[in-house]
C-alpha cells in the first residue's frame, strides 16, 4: 500500500498546485480549465496504473461503495490526498504569495462575491462530481472498458469541461481535496467547505449506486 498512498499523495499535490497557481493566481486566465485538464490526465496517465490515480475523496467513497477497495485502504488514500491538497496550498502561497494574500487582503473569496448564488453552486457541485466520478467508474471499472487506453483523457477532459461549465458559478472543484486548498486560500469559507464536501460525497454515492445497477455482475 505504501507505493499507492506514495502516489495518491503526490499526484493530489501537483493537481491542487496546478488548479491555485492557474486558476486561483490566475495565471492561465481563461485557459486555466485547459491548463487543471490536462494536467490531470498526464497524472493519472502516470498514476493510474499504480494507485488508480483517486487524487479525490469523493472517488474513493465511489470505489469503496463499489467494492472496488477495501475500508481501511479507502481511509488511508483520504488522508493522503487531504495532506497533498494541503501542502500543494502553502507551496503555491510561497511560489506566487502576491495573488494569494491579495484574496486576503481584499476578502475576494467566492463566499464574499455579491454574484455568488448558493442553490445554483451546489447543483453545480453536485451535477460536475456527479460527471466526474460517472466517467471515472465507466473508463475505469466497466468490464467492457477494460484494457482502455483512453481513461485518462476521459477524466481530464470531463474535468476541463466542468471548470469552463461551472467555474464562475461554484468555482468547479468537485474535490473534497481540493475544497481543502481553496479554504486554505480562503477562496470559499468554512461553511461552503462542509457544503461542499457534503454534496460531493453525495453526488459521487448516487454515481455509484446508478453504476452498480447497470453494470454487469461478474
Amino acid at each position: 500500500m505504501k507505493a499507492k498512498l506514495i502516489t495518491e499523495f503526490i499526484g493530489t499535490f501537483f493537481l491542487y498546485l496546478i488548479i491555485s497557481l492557474s486558476a486561483v493566481a490566475g495565471f492561465a486566465g481563461d485557459f486555466a480549465p485547459l491548463a487543471i485538464g490536462l494536467g490531470l490526465a498526464a497524472l493519472i496517465f502516470a498514476s493510474g496504473f499504480r494507485s488508480k490515480a483517486h487524487f479525490n475523496p469523493a472517488v474513493t467513497a465511489a470505489f469503496f461503495i463499489t467494492k472496488n477497495q477495501p475500508a481501511k485502504e479507502s481511509l488511508f488514500y483520504c488522508i493522503v490526498v487531504i495532506a497533498g491538497a494541503a501542502l500543494a496550498a502553502f507551496a503555491a502561497s510561497v511560489i506566487a504569495p502576491t495573488p494569494f494574500q491579495a484574496i486576503i487582503n481584499n476578502s475576494s473569496g467566492l463566499h464574499n462575491s455579491e454574484s455568488f448564488q448558493l442553490i445554483p453552486a451546489i447543483l453545480s457541485e453536485f451535477l460536475f462530481t456527479f460527471a466526474l466520478v460517472w466517467v471515472i467508474l465507466n473508463v475505469a471499472l466497466a468490464k467492457d472498458n477494460a484494457g482502455n487506453g483512453f481513461y485518462g483523457i476521459a477524466i481530464g477532459f470531463v474535468v476541463a469541461t466542468g471548470a469552463f461549465s461551472v467555474g464562475s458559478v461554484s468555482g468547479a472543484s468537485f474535490n473534497p481535496a481540493v475544497n481543502i486548498g481553496l479554504l486554505i486560500h480562503q477562496i470559499i469559507d468554512l461553511k461552503l467547505f462542509a457544503i461542499y464536501t457534503a454534496i460531493q460525497v453525495f453526488a459521487a454515492l448516487v454515481a455509484s449506486f446508478v453504476f452498480i445497477s447497470i453494470e454487469p455482475k461478474k
